[in-house]
């Protein structure tokens, strides 16, 4: 059996599962960037610490997703939404009760595990509507309710972190996703495709999660090792050797992760580029402001704070993810989704040149101009992603464009980590010199800055803080440069992927 047997008509109770399941993975991949400072205080994390605690999540999600979409195909959909959800909210409690930033770090990579089923079987219930109609109001309801929780993640966030602990961010995510589950168990066997092209491809998944991890340690580690190091060398060798025996395993296999056909769709491999840099976009920016806001030289924001200010961030998130839904019906995905990620290249340039005398309401239009690109380009990709190749292939598509979502978040968070430190902790190019306790004191804000400026004499202090305070404006400009770049050239790639052809008539965010 080759094609993925449709509904007899799209059913309102699988796109409300779906739809809680976004709110579940929207709220965990942004509420949790506010938490940060509270796990640092209570648990002494330091900066390396929460990018592991981040990248944990991310880097289990990206790594297992094209195992959560063939998992779809052959085992169902619901029930792999279901297990999913159930792998979630064990990891979500584990981490509300870790005691040290270890096994913190493991529960998060559990809940890692339940997104990348959450992830690609979200999008198998949409596809299993009729073609037509069903599927793409599915698409949009699903893309707006997501948007709307990954934008209201950093307030509720800030209200729980604040008024309670930031261990009732991952109780709160629980609640919800054990509503999903009530809301889709009934859904059982009625989106659940018939088992087909089972799958023992274990070599493939293998390799791809260890491409994965090695994708990451060369977006993070170069800092450290050294550019021209033989372990940057190494890591990169092993990467290369990896990806060729992924390719030489999934050509030679009957049934792989993910078919070669999609791999030479450009349309695909298009709206993959532009949810990369979606990705990196919306996760880089909520996760360094936040950073950079709740820094003992910074605005000294709380979690609270933080959230409040990045309100019409998430204000354009939403209401330009609806227009740009609403526009892609009419027109075509293509547009909107290079202009949005276009409008977010200049949202980072803007927030590149911040100064030390940056405030708030400064900052509050690159803020909006992020989140305007980030709504209007994340809206249509989800579609053209997926419906474009055969539905036979849908559950490959599906874990493919969840995969690159994960990654392209992965890869934000240890790029400007590594950024954020070598330029904010650099004692070649910093009066302060700070290392270790000092800097993770400064960057993250916790109360251990004061007292060590307290030691200090009167003649001391205020240089000292004026010189911490560069060292990390400097550091937040530094990020959000590198970032811009970062997203400058996959949107290129994107425009030039995804320029019309005769064979691809635009219609595939109708």
């Amino acid at each position: 059996m080759d094609e993925v047997p449709p509904l007899a008509s799209p059913s309102p109770r699988a796109t409300v599962a779906v739809c809680i399941a976004m709110v579940v993975v929207g709220l965990n991949t942004t509420a949790i960037t506010i938490a940060t400072r509270g796990m640092a205080h209570d648990l002494g994390a330091s900066m390396r610490d929460l990018e592991w605690i981040m990248g944990a999540y991310l880097i289990a999600a990206a790594a297992f997703a094209l195992v959560g979409g063939r998992l779809g195909d052959v085992a169902g959909r619901t029930s792999v939404l279901l297990a999913g959800l159930a792998v979630f909210v064990v990891g979500s409690l584990a981490a509300a009760a870790a005691p040290d930033t270890p096994l913190l770090i493991a529960a998060r990579a559990v809940q890692g595990l339940g997104a990348a089923l959450i992830m690609p079987a979200s999008i198998e219930m949409i596809v299993a509507y009729p073609p037509g109609r069903g599927a793409s109001e599915g698409f949009r309801a699903r893309g707006v309710v997501y948007a709307t929780a990954f934008g209201l993640g950093p307030l509720l966030g800030g209200i729980l972190t604040d008024n309670v602990s930031w261990r009732a961010v991952f109780v709160f995510e629980a609640v919800v996703a054990l509503g999903a589950v009530a809301v889709a168990v009934p859904l059982l066997g009625r989106h659940s495709a018939a088992p087909k092209r089972p799958t023992r491809d274990l070599r493939g998944a293998a390799l791809t999660v260890v491409a994965t991890v090695l994708v990451v340690l060369l977006a993070s580690q170069p800092h450290r090792w050294g550019w021209t190091s033989p372990a940057v060398f190494g890591c990169a060798a092993l990467l290369a050797v990896t990806l060729l025996a992924l390719r030489h395993v999934e050509l030679h296999t009957h049934h792989p992760l993910v078919h070669p056909s999609l791999l030479r769709d450009r349309i695909v491999i298009g709206a993959n580029v532009a949810t990369l840099g979606a990705s990196i976009a919306m996760v880089g920016l909520i996760y360094f402001f936040n950073l950079f806001a709740q820094s003992a030289v910074g605005f000294r924001s709380t979690a609270v704070q933080v959230g409040l200010t990045l309100v019409p961030f998430t204000v354009s998130i939403v209401v330009f993810a609806v227009l740009a839904s609403l526009l892609s019906r009419r027109f075509s995905f293509e547009g909107p989704v290079v202009c949005g990620l276009g409008l977010a290249v200049l949202g980072f340039v803007a927030l590149s040149r911040v100064t030390v005398g940056v405030t708030e309401q400064q900052i509050l239009f690159p803020l909006v101009l992020c989140g305007v690109g980030a709504g209007i380009a994340n809206a249509g990709l989800t579609n053209p992603a997926v419906m474009t190749p055969p539905r036979k292939r849908v559950d490959e598509a599906a874990g493919l464009v969840s995969l690159s979502r994960f990654l392209g978040s992965a890869i934000a968070i240890a790029i400007g980590t590594a950024t954020y430190l070598a330029v904010g902790v650099d004692p070649k190019g910093n009066e302060l010199a700070a290392t270790g306790e000092q800097a993770d004191a400064m960057l993250l804000g916790t109360g251990a800055f004061d007292r060590a400026v307290a030691t200090l004499g009167a003649d001391l202090r205020t240089p000292f803080e004026a010189a911490a305070r560069a060292s990390t404006v400097d550091a937040f400009a530094s990020t959000m440069r590198m970032t811009a770049f970062g997203l400058a050239l996959l949107t290129g790639l994107a425009i030039w992927l995804l320029r019309p052809r005769r064979d691809h008539p635009s219609v595939l965010g109708k």
